[in-house]
């Protein structure tokens, strides 16, 4: 009986470290990301990409602008419950005074997403302050959501009133500690960091661990790049073709738009190389590690999808208008302002390209020339 007695507690105590093996493995996954602090501090506005500011609630002040750091999309906001989706104990219409049984992405078998059992955001619809398409925002795009000093991966999964931001799901809200009851939780205040990586996306939507998996890796890049472009000239009347071997200015400037961990060396690199490559086989150019005409188009034109038509200034029109003088071979003025010159380009160009001739540029031309076309 003694000998049985100790088998049975040496069997009990192995499996119970065979069981804090995986344990242990999924805490120190948990921690992969960067930390929230590190998210917050990195989320500074480079750069504005809503034509002005959203409210948190509907009649509330417009205080919340979508900003560009580096690759990522992001904003700062309050914490409303979305509900909506599949029917659960949590979400129904008992339970949220405002629930609807469906989302504006559904699962990969035509359900409604389940916000009681999916971290996801919701985002503005579409309209004049912003249309998150032109940022390269979709559906299932991943994000990082911070909140004190919690840090949650989601995706995009549903759609809001035009006017405001702030928004998550149920499961979110309780991944970041928010009370996540539809009718009372939430929570006020510009507290809540929203950070959302284009190009990055869930497969399927569904896929909860996809998401963090993709969203820890496209945090720790995002935390880990800098904005190098700030001190680099990207202003030439001509752009020349550069490859291994190449030194200088121009140099200079891709390294600046490839972005990256370094400061510009202003010498191409291997390093620079294989940067050119992933970014020809993310736009669907040829892979060759050139940059030619085609490429330097595509590496000026990248960014948001403003429309710009004559008499329109700013920063945006500045990259408009260094990606026409690579695209078009000549100069065009790089000043900001969209004169009577830069309008005859615009036309040029889509009319080099077959598009509609119309000097107004928008996301079909910031299209085509994102593409490098």
């Amino acid at each position: 009986m003694v000998r049985r007695s100790i088998v049975v507690c040496l069997a009990l105590a192995l499996t119970g470290l065979a069981l804090l093996v995986p344990l242990r493995h999924s805490q120190a996954d948990e921690q992969a990301g960067p930390t929230a602090d590190q998210l917050r501090s990195r989320a500074s506005c480079e750069s504005q990409v809503s034509n002005g500011k959203y409210a948190h609630d509907s009649g509330g002040s417009k205080t919340a602008a979508v900003c560009r750091s580096g690759d990522a999309v992001h904003w700062t906001a309050d914490f409303d419950i979305d509900c909506d989706g599949q029917r659960t104990t949590q979400c129904n219409e008992n339970t949220d005074p405002s629930y609807q049984p469906e989302t504006s992405w559904q699962q990969s078998d035509g359900r409604p997403l389940n916000s009681a059992g999916l971290p996801f955001i919701v985002v503005p619809l579409p309209s004049s302050i912003w249309d998150y398409r032109t940022s390269g925002i979709d559906g299932a795009t991943v994000a990082a959501v911070v909140y004190q000093d919690k840090v949650a991966y989601a995706v995009v999964g549903d759609q809001g009133p035009t006017g405001i931001v702030g928004e998550g799901s149920y499961k979110l809200a309780q991944q970041l500690g928010i009370n996540p009851d539809p009718a009372s939780g939430g929570v006020d205040g510009a507290v809540v960091t929203y950070i959302l990586f284009p190009g990055v996306t869930s497969v399927p939507i569904e896929n909860a661990a996809d998401a963090v998996s993709k969203g820890e890796a496209a945090a720790n890049a995002f935390v880990n790049s800098t904005q190098t472009c700030a001190s680099t000239n990207l202003d030439f009347t001509s752009y020349p073709t550069i490859q291994s071997g190449s030194t200088g200015s121009a140099v200079e400037a891709a390294q600046c738009l490839l972005g990256g961990t370094n400061e510009p060396s202003g010498t191409f690199d291997t390093a620079t190389a294989d940067a050119t490559k992933s970014f020809q086989t993310r736009v669907g150019l040829p892979s060759d590690g050139v940059i030619g005409a085609s490429t330097w188009t595509a590496l000026l034109a990248a960014g948001d999808q403003p429309t710009l038509r004559l008499n329109s200034t700013g920063a945006a029109v500045s990259r408009l208008q260094r990606s026409l003088t690579a695209a078009l071979a000549r100069t065009v003025a790089i000043d900001g302002q969209f004169g009577p010159q830069t309008e005859t380009a615009a036309k040029d160009y889509q009319t080099s390209r077959q598009l509609i001739v119309d000097g107004v540029v928008g996301p079909v031309t910031w299209t085509s020339l994102q593409g490098g076309k």
